[in-house]
Formats: C-alpha cells, structure tokens, sequence
C-alpha cells in the first residue's frame, strides 16, 4: 500500500507550506502531488513555488496560475516581480490533470478552474458534478474551493475535495490530503481519503503579508482576513476574480 499527499492553493503563504511539509515528512509519506495554484494571493509565490517543484511529483495548473503565468492581471505586477520569468513560463505549462488507477479505481484529479468553470463545492448539485465522472471515473479530487469535503456523489462514485495549504476556508488551518491505496493495481483493494488540518504560525504569515503590503501586494489586508478567520473576503463588492 502506498501513501500519497495531496497539496494544492498554497496561495504564497510560506509558514503554511513548512507546517504542511513537516506533518508530510512527520507521517513518513515520501510522495506529494500537488493540485495547483501554487501562487497568488499571499506573499512569498515564488517561496512556494519553489517548495511546490522541489517536493512534489507533479503539479496541475491552477486559474491563479494560469492568471499570473500568462499576465492576465494588471494588479499582479507584485507576484511578475517576485516571480521571474523562468517560474512564470513554468506555470503556464503545468498539466491541467492527472488520471490514475489506485485499488482498482480510476481517479480523476484537477484543481478546478480552469476544468470547472466556476467554483463548485462538493455539496453543489449533482447536475454539476456529474460530468466531471465522465466517461468512467470511480473517484474524482480537485481543490480550488479552499474548503475541504468528502461526498459519495449519487452512484457515480467518490468526490473530494483536498481544501487549501495557504488559505484554509472553514477551517483556518493549513488543510491537505492523503491517499492510502495500491497504486497502478486493477484488483479491488481497500482506498483511504483522509482530510488532514494542519495549524501553522499564522502570526507569521499576517507580518508577511503586511510587510508585502508595503511592497505592492495587492489586497494583502484581505487575505490576512481570510488567513484569520477562515471567511472569504470580498473586496467592497469590487469586480476581482469570481471569488478564491
């Protein structure tokens, strides 16, 4: 039986990444795959992007990743800066999923957008959801939402959601998952999906984030917010980028 870590929407927040690698390294689990969104949002993206290609296997490509890769933002000249161009032109080539075969199940794995057209969560409707079984998954996992969650969907099979390392919704806490099964096995075999909760130094993150403020990160008050209180924060209403 082989264990798997799956990471996704480290979101530049750097001490949540470190706590996420010491409780892996702590389990003794040697495989990360990681399902995008490496960067955005927080203040040390090219920190995490780093983490993200040195420990990870392999990483999917993420709508903040596919957004700051490809310059789609002006008020992302923060993330341009830190960044490169060498990293930037990674993100834009990063595989937009990954499919396997674990216990005698095929998986689907993604980060949502831009697979998904908007946000959905594992408790939207069915209609939704469905497709993304298509033409014949048993278990599909995908981030994105920030918000971790498990749910036997119909008859379709198994779908989950890994939450986020950097920007933990609901549970303000870095939050990743594992998967315990036998890896490239068509024979039926027992499949763990644990959800994990990870607390990190917030008081950590919020100095950096704050200190980045300083240096042009744009909305670095509302992601200390979020990073706080584990609630979306919108900006006045403002036109942004369709949440998360």
């Amino acid at each position: 039986m082989m264990e798997i870590a799956l990471v996704a929407d480290l979101h530049g927040n750097l001490p949540a990444a470190e706590a996420v690698d010491r409780d892996i390294s702590a389990r003794g689990i040697q495989r990360v795959w990681c399902l995008g969104d490496v960067v955005g949002k927080g203040p040390s993206s090219a920190d995490t992007f780093d983490w993200a290609v040195n420990r990870c296997e392999f990483i999917l490509q993420g709508n903040w990743d596919d957004g700051i890769g490809r310059k789609l933002f002006p008020k992302d000249e923060f993330y341009y800066r830190q960044l490169g161009e060498r990293r930037m032109r990674m993100l834009t080539e990063f595989p937009l999923e990954h499919t396997c075969l674990i216990s005698g199940r095929r998986m689907r794995l993604f980060h949502g957008r831009p697979t998904m057209p908007e946000p959905y969560y594992v408790h939207s409707d069915y209609e939704l959801l469905s497709p993304y079984f298509e033409p014949d998954f048993d278990v599909v996992g995908y981030a994105d939402v920030h918000r971790q969650g498990m749910r036997v969907l119909g008859f379709r099979g198994i779908l989950f959601n890994t939450g986020s390392v950097g920007n933990g919704l609901g549970v303000p806490m870095a939050q990743y998952a594992i998967l315990r099964g036998a890896m490239d096995s068509a024979e039926k075999a027992p499949l763990d999906i644990n959800l994990v909760t990870v607390p990190y130094d917030r008081d950590r993150a919020v100095r950096d984030a704050r200190e980045a403020g300083k240096r042009g990160l744009h909305n670095w008050d509302l992601f200390i917010r979020e990073i706080e209180s584990g609630v979306y924060a919108r900006n006045n209403g403002a036109p942004s980028r369709k949440a998360l």
